[in-house]
């Protein structure tokens, strides 16, 4: 067999054929969270029992978020957490952890949209007990040291419990406001 203009010619229409079936019945959809197909999107990332530091400008850990899970979802500009636990470096002289089932950072925020069983606790230095914060809800911006709420809100301090509408905390501070609908009572 030799080549000639007919044969070239010839294998040039099979391979743009090939080409052309292969090009038009490839798979362009990719599976979505609940399991259906959908059209393909930007990738993001996945993390499982990820943990992120983040620095100061002098280098040093200001604070960690830890996370049974990371996913990113650039098509809806926003990174979401499950399993979300975050607490400051001991240099930071701000003895608050927060602890939710999940959590979402909107892209170019500098908070976290907490949700599930929220919990701020406290980390006394000395025997003291706990300060505990519990709420459904908290927006966490811990660059800022704030914790802010519109939901209920359980503040309890040992023994004692005090309930409430709403609350801003500034950590850094230690300074607590509760909103609304406060009540509780406390023994002597």
């Amino acid at each position: 067999m030799y080549l000639s203009y007919r044969n070239v010619l010839g294998f040039a229409i099979l391979g743009a054929a090939a080409f052309a079936s292969w090009y038009w019945s490839r798979d362009t959809s990719v599976l979505n969270v609940r399991g259906d197909v959908g059209p393909a999107g930007p990738l993001g990332y996945y993390l499982r029992d990820a943990a992120i530091k983040v620095m100061d400008e002098d280098g040093s850990v200001l604070y960690e978020i830890s996370a049974d899970a990371i996913e990113e979802r650039p098509d809806q500009n926003e990174t979401i957490l499950s399993g979300v636990f975050v607490r400051y470096s001991p240099t930071t002289d701000v003895p608050w952890e927060v602890s939710a089932d999940s959590g979402v950072i909107p892209s170019d925020e500098r908070f976290i949209e907490l949700s599930g069983e929220v919990e701020l606790s406290s980390i006394p230095d000395d025997e003291s007990e706990r300060t505990i914060i519990r709420t459904p809800r908290l927006r966490f911006a811990p660059d800022d040291f704030l914790a802010t709420t519109d939901t209920t809100v359980s503040l309890v301090l040992g023994e004692e419990r005090l309930d409430a509408v709403g609350m801003r905390a500034d950590l850094q501070d230690d300074h607590l406001e509760l909103e609304s609908n406060v009540h509780g009572q406390f023994d002597r």
